[in-house]
């Protein structure tokens, strides 16, 4: 009795034994497999940022595969099948660009009167070209109808101008001679327009030109020089302002504002009479612009415009338009006797000339008669056989009834200023 009360305590113990054993076990297997649980959900966040490569059975039967040597008859059959990409057109290249090409044309205003005169430009709508205005005097700068402006000497003159000093005027124009050169960095050609016999147009403008002239740019100055009544010593700054610019420019178109009064009346108010000077200027940019940028029967391009401008002196331009009878050779004889520029069989003997562009245009009923005898006319003054001479002809429906003849003559011998 006692012998089998023993051994059932024994068997209880060891099915306690047992028991916690195995709960221990569960225990430890539930904690190892929330270990493992949580380490594969970290590596499968740990997979998920990797990138994801993807195998198909191909892919590894290709990649267990051994690579088989490329034909020579296979690459030449893959080459003579694969369709061929047309070539770009050239045309189709350059349709889109074609304002690249235009040639760049200034017209920079070099201190009171060339500020004035690029406003005369500016009001009447000139096209094709940009518009610099310099100066010293900040406040006259401030007034100018264009954005592209630099004021000259700003630490010499302090924005208060020159004082009629041309050295000052050039002193202050070295002063800037870096932002004249940024200014001027794209353009093919530049037209300078300043008043002698000043401080600012006649300091300052040569610089300008020099810088132009150094940097490639066909250099062309338009420079006036002072009324009688203002003095000798004005005029003599004017003509040494007027020496200075003849080395450094390609042409120069001088314009006496005395001539004013073979076209002034007693009516023509002071302002009016200084309009006709600025008018010459623009006659004779809008002939240079014309030629270059308005499409014509016979073309002239920017090429043409430097064979004749370039390194050529003194110039005489002219436009004329006339109608009626004759019409032609009247248009001729306006381009060639502007009374501003003084008259072309005394003063600027236009027989000298060793370059010209003659630009003839007409409405529908222009006839091919009529530009021989203009042309004919205007060659018929040049004495020079060897002179470059070079025409074209434009059509214009505007001037229907009308003949509109532009001249630049380059090359001309006489200065009649000195």
């Amino acid at each position: 009795m006692m012998l089998s009360r023993a051994s059932c305590v024994l068997r209880t113990r060891a099915v306690c034994h047992s028991f916690s054993t195995f709960s221990m076990k569960n225990k430890a297997l539930k904690a190892l497999g929330n270990k493992a649980l949580g380490s594969s959900k970290s590596k499968k966040k740990e997979e998920e940022k990797l990138p994801i490569h993807h195998y198909s059975s191909t892919d590894r039967e290709e990649s267990s595969s051994p690579i088989e040597p490329i034909s020579t008859e296979k690459v030449q059959l893959e080459a003579a099948t694969e369709k061929v990409k047309p070539l770009p057109s050239a045309t189709d290249n350059t349709l889109g660009r074609l304002h690249e090409f235009a040639p760049k044309i200034v017209v920079a205003g070099v201190g009171g009167a060339g500020g004035n005169a690029l406003n005369n430009m500016v009001a009447k709508e000139l096209k094709g070209v940009d518009f610099l205005a310099l100066n010293t005097d900040a406040q006259h700068l401030s007034t100018t109808l264009t954005d592209n402006r630099l004021q000259l000497g700003v630490e010499l003159t302090r924005g208060l101008g020159c004082g009629a000093n041309p050295d000052a005027g050039q002193k202050a124009a070295e002063e800037c001679r870096e932002d004249i050169e940024a200014c001027l960095s794209d353009a093919h050609m530049i037209f300078i327009t300043a008043g002698m016999g000043g401080g600012t147009g006649t300091g300052a403008a040569p610089v300008v030109a020099e810088i132009g002239y150094q940097m490639g740019i066909l250099t062309v100055a338009v420079v006036t020089l002072p009324f009688n009544f203002e003095g000798t010593h004005r005029r003599r700054l004017a003509l040494e302002g007027v020496q200075r610019l003849q080395e450094v420019v390609d042409t120069i178109i001088v314009i006496p504002n005395q001539n004013l009064f073979s076209l002034a009346t007693h009516e023509t108010s002071f302002v009016d009479a200084f309009r006709m000077a600025d008018d010459v200027l623009l006659g004779g940019v809008k002939s240079i612009t014309d030629l270059m940028t308005s499409p014509g029967l016979i073309n002239l391009d920017f090429a043409d415009v430097q064979s004749v401008m370039h390194g050529m002196g003194n110039a005489l331009l002219g436009t004329g338009v006339a109608s009626g009878d004759d019409r032609c050779v009247e248009a001729a004889k306006l381009a060639l006797e502007n009374p501003l520029l003084g008259n072309a069989s005394e003063e600027m003997d236009i027989g000298t000339a060793k370059g010209m562009l003659v630009n003839i245009t007409g409405g529908a009923d222009m006839t091919l008669f009529e530009v021989d005898k203009a042309a004919q006319f205007i060659t018929s003054r040049v004495d020079d056989d060897d002179a470059n001479i070079i025409f074209g002809s434009a059509y214009d429906e505007s001037l229907k009834g009308s003949i509109r003849v532009s001249v630049v003559a380059t090359g001309i011998d006489q200065a009649p200023f000195f």
